[in-house]
C-alpha cells in the first residue's frame, strides 16, 4: 500500500496572526488513536437543507462535552467560489465564544462537503485581513451575495445531532475548477506531516481479495499543537471493506507541524489522501483458497448447539462448555487449521464472513448443527500450478502460524487442490480397467466401485468401515476433538492386484520408477479421498484387516490431523495396524488391542477364520533371523526410509504395531497417560523423536529392552 498526505493543499487558508487564547476548551470527543464523528459527510441534498449540513459539520468539529454545548447561530457572512466564511457561537456555561471558520466546500448532485478549512476568532480574522497578513480572493459579483444566515429553525437548534451515515461512500464530484486550482487565500502555511504511520491493511479487504488500488481521502482536524483530534471520510470505495477505519486509525497516530499565520498556530481541517494497494490485476486468474482455525461444537440436535452458543457468547471457556455438554448428541473442541473446502458450504460461508475471534451459529448443514468460532485464518492464492513448479502467495493471515508451520499447512492444502486432476485420471483409468464388470453401489458416504465383490460383500464392506469408525472414535475421543466427516469417499475393490498397482503408479505421477514394481496391499489417498484395496490374495473376497487398516488412515486424516500435519510414520502405521489386526468377532465388532483369540468371519459365500496373531508370527520369524528393530531407528524413519519399502516393510509395520501395543497395553497400562499425551502431539504435528524422548525418556535404552521383551511374549 502507499500512503501520503495530500501533495499540495487545494486551498491555502489562514487564521489571523494570533494564537487561540480565547477559544473554548476542546472537547474529549476523540481519544488519541481513535476517529470520531459520522461515517461520512451527508450527501443527500434533497434530504438535508444546507443549514443542517453546515451545522452537522460544525457539530462534528465541536462535539458537546466538558460543559460546552454544540455550535449555535451559524451565519454565512461571505462567499467565494467554492468557499464560504461562517461565524458561529459556542456556549460553555455562562460564557459565549464567538468563532469564524473559512471553509472550502464541494458541491454536486446529492453532494455537499466541507473539504478543507480553518477557524479562529472573528476579530482576529478581520484584523489579519485588514493588515494584509491574509489576502482573500475578490468578492463575488453584485447579485451573487450569499444568504445572510443559515440558522436552522429554533425547534432544531438545541440538539443538532450529526446526521446518520449514507448507504455507502460514493466519491463526490470534483468542483469544476478543482483540478486547475482556484484563487488561494494567501498568507497561510498549511499543516505538514512530521510523523506518518502506515495503515494496516484491513481484514475485510484482505478477505474480499480487493484488486488494484483503493484511495481513501479523510478530513483531519489538526489542533494548534499539531495533534490530529478527529477524522471524517471525504471519498473512498463502496463497499468500504474497513478501509476508512484503517485509514482513520493510522492518521490519528500522525503528528503534524501546525498550520500557521505569521508564525502563530491555528486549527486546521486538512485533507489527507491514503492509497491502499490491493492485489494486482493478474490475480483474477489465480486460484484463491482459505484455511480457518476452528473451534467447534457439533450436535445432531440444535438445542445443544444453541445452548453452547449462549454460554460461549457469555464468555465461558470453550473447554468448559464442551465438558458440560458432553453427550452422545454433542461433541466439540479445537480442530486446528482446516481447509475451507472440507467444510460444509454454509459453515464455510459463515467463517468467511465473521472476523477472527467471533462465533457463528448454530448452522444447520449435512444433518448436523455447527457452532463455530474462528480463531485464525489464512487466505492464499495459487499463482501457478505446473507439475513441478508451484508458486503461491499469502494474501492475508491473522493469528496464523509462521515459518515452517505456515509453509506445511499451505502446501498440504495445495496438494489437495492439485490432487483433483490426478483423481479424475484415477477414476477414468479405474473405469477402463474394470470395464463392464464394474459395479457401483452407494452406502452412506461411501461410493463403492468393484469388479470383485457381490452384493452381500459390498454390504459387509460398509459394515466393516462402520466398525472401524467406532473403534477409531473410542481410541481418539478422550485425546483430541474429532471433526465431523461427511464428505464422500470413493472405495475401489479390485479383482486383480495388477489393476490396483497400475492405478497406484498413476496416482504417484511417475514417482514409482519401475512399471512392474508392486504397489501396497491397500491404500488411502487423503488428498482425493480414495480408498483402494485389491482382493486377489483373498481369492476375490474382501480382505477385512486391510480394509480396517486403510479406513483408520482415512479417519485419521479426515477427522484428527490438522491441515499440513505429517504424523510420524511409525505412529501412523502402528495405529492402523493395531486396530486393523485386533480381534474382529462374527458381528464385525473390533476389540482394540485384543489378539489372543481368532474368529470366524463370513464374507460372501466364504467362511474365513481370522487369526490376528498370524501377521505377528511372521514378524517374530523375521526378527528371529536377525535382530529386533532399534527403537531410535524406528522413531526417526520417514516415509522414504528403506524400513517401509520392499522386503523390509514387514519389519517396519510389525515393529510399529508392537511398540504402540506396548505403550498402550503393556505394564497394565502404566504408560497409557504418557501415550495419550504423545498421540495428542502427533495429531498437532508436534510428535517425533524429541517429543517421544521427552515423554518416555530419558532412558530410551531401558524402554527399548522392555519393549522387545514385551513383543516377544505377544
Amino acid at each position: 500500500m502507499r500512503t501520503g498526505p495530500r501533495a499540495a493543499a487545494l486551498l491555502v487558508l489562514v487564521a489571523a496572526a494570533a494564537a487561540y487564547p480565547a477559544s473554548p476548551p476542546r472537547r474529549a470527543g476523540t481519544e488519541p488513536g481513535h476517529a470520531s464523528g459520522p461515517a461520512r459527510q451527508p450527501s443527500d441534498a434533497s434530504a438535508v437543507p444546507p443549514g443542517d449540513r453546515l451545522l452537522e459539520f460544525l457539530t462534528w468539529a465541536h462535539p458537546a462535552a466538558g460543559g460546552c454545548a454544540p455550535p449555535s447561530d451559524p451565519r454565512i457572512v461571505a462567499r467565494w467560489p467554492d468557499r464560504l466564511r461562517v461565524d458561529f457561537a459556542i456556549l460553555c456555561g455562562a460564557e459565549r465564544h464567538e468563532l469564524a471558520a473559512v471553509l472550502e466546500t464541494r458541491e454536486g448532485k446529492g453532494v455537499w462537503q466541507v473539504a478543507e478549512g480553518f477557524e479562529t476568532e472573528p476579530d482576529l480574522l478581520e484584523t489579519a485581513i485588514a493588515s494584509g497578513a491574509v489576502r482573500v480572493p475578490e468578492p463575488p459579483a453584485r447579485g451573487e451575495e450569499a444568504e445572510p444566515s443559515l440558522e436552522p429553525p429554533a425547534s432544531r437548534r438545541a440538539s443538532a445531532p450529526p446526521s446518520s451515515p449514507g448507504p455507502g461512500i460514493a466519491p463526490p464530484p470534483a468542483n469544476q475548477d478543482e483540478s486547475e486550482g482556484r484563487p488561494a487565500i494567501d498568507g497561510v502555511v498549511p499543516p505538514e506531516a512530521l510523523l506518518e504511520v502506515h495503515p494496516e491493511y484491513p481484514e475485510e479487504a484482505s478477505r474480499a481479495r480487493l484488486i488494484g488500488q483503493a484511495r481513501v481521502e479523510l478530513l483531519v482536524e489538526v489542533a494548534p499543537d499539531g495533534t490530529p483530534e478527529r477524522t471524517r471520510p471525504l471519498r473512498g470505495p463502496d463497499p468500504d471493506l474497513g478501509l476508512h477505519r484503517a485509514a482513520a486509525e493510522a492518521v490519528m497516530r500522525w503528528r503534524f507541524r501546525a498550520a500557521t499565520v505569521a508564525g502563530r498556530p491555528v486549527r486546521y481541517f486538512a485533507p489527507v489522501d491514503l492509497t491502499f494497494e490491493g492485489l494486482p490485476e493478474e490475480s483474477r486468474s489465480w486460484v484463491h483458497r482459505a484455511l480457518f482455525h476452528v473451534q467447534a461444537i457439533v450436535s445432531s440436535d440444535p438445542a445443544p448447539a444453541e445452548e453452547a452458543g449462549r454460554r460461549l457468547r457469555a464468555g465461558e471457556p470453550l473447554a468448559q462448555v464442551v465438558s458440560a455438554l458432553a453427550s452422545g448428541k454433542a461433541q466439540g473442541g479445537d480442530w486446528g487449521f482446516v481447509s475451507a473446502t472440507t467444510l460444509p458450504a454454509a459453515v464455510r460461508k459463515a467463517l468467511h464472513e465473521i472476523p477472527v475471534g467471533e462465533t457463528a451459529g448454530p448452522i444447520a448443514a449435512d444433518g448436523l448443527n455447527y457452532l463455530v468460532r474462528k480463531t485464525g485464518e489464512i487466505y492464499y492464492a495459487i499463482l501457478s500450478a505446473a507439475d513441478e513448479e508451484i508458486s503461491y502467495r499469502i494474501v492475508h493471515k491473522l493469528e496464523a502460524p509462521e515459518g515452517e508451520a505456515l509453509r506445511r499447512a499451505v502446501e498440504a492444502d495445495i496438494a489437495d487442490y492439485l490432487a483433483e486432476r490426478r483423481r479424475r485420471a484415477y477414476v477414468n483409468e479405474a473405469a477402463r480397467l474394470m470395464g463392464i464388470g464394474q459395479r457401483q453401489i452407494e452406502i452412506g458416504q461411501l461410493l463403492i466401485h468393484t469388479d470383485a465383490l457381490d452384493d452381500e460383500e459390498v454390504k459387509m464392506l460398509g459394515r466393516v468401515i462402520q466398525a472401524a469408525i467406532e473403534a477409531h472414535r473410542q481410541f481418539w475421543e478422550a485425546i483430541v476433538p474429532l471433526r465431523p466427516f461427511k464428505q464422500q469417499v470413493l472405495v475401489y475393490a479390485f479383482a486383480r492386484k495388477s489393476d490396483h498397482d497400475r492405478l497406484h503408479r498413476i496416482w504417484q505421477a511417475g514417482k514409482v520408477a519401475a512399471a512392474g514394481l508392486p504397489g501396497p496391499a491397500g491404500e488411502y489417498i487423503p488428498a482425493s479421498r480414495i480408498l483402494a484395496i485389491p482382493c486377489e490374495d483373498m481369492e476375490g473376497h474382501l480382505p477385512i484387516p486391510i480394509v480396517v487398516h486403510e479406513a483408520i488412515h482415512m479417519l485419521d486424516y479426515e477427522t484428527v490431523y490438522e491441515a499440513g500435519v505429517v504424523p510420524s510414520k511409525w505412529f501412523e502405521e502402528g495405529l492402523a495396524t493395531y486396530l486393523g489386526f485386533s480381534q474382529i468377532d462374527s458381528q464385525l465388532r473390533i476389540e482394540p488391542g485384543e489378539i489372543r483369540r481368532s474368529g470366524t468371519i463370513v464374507s460372501g459365500g466364504v467362511r474365513m477364520q481370522f487369526d490376528p496373531r498370524a501377521p505377528l508370527r511372521e514378524y517374530h520369524r523375521r526378527i528371529a533371523e536377525g535382530e529386533p528393530v532399534p527403537l531410535r531407528l524406528l522413531l526417526a524413519a520417514g516415509p522414504d526410509d528403506p524400513l517401509w519399502t520392499g522386503d523390509r516393510s514387514a519389519l517396519g509395520y510389525g515393529a510399529s504395531w508392537t511398540l504402540l501395543h506396548f505403550l498402550k497395553e503393556g505394564g497394565k497400562g502404566k504408560r497409557r497417560p504418557a501415550f495419550s499425551d504423545y498421540a495428542r502431539l502427533e495429531a498437532r504435528g508436534q510428535g517425533g523423536p524429541e517429543a517421544f524422548e521427552r515423554l518416555f525418556g530419558p532412558d530410551l535404552e531401558a524402554l527399548a529392552d522392555s519393549w522387545h521383551a514385551y513383543e516377544a511374549d505377544l
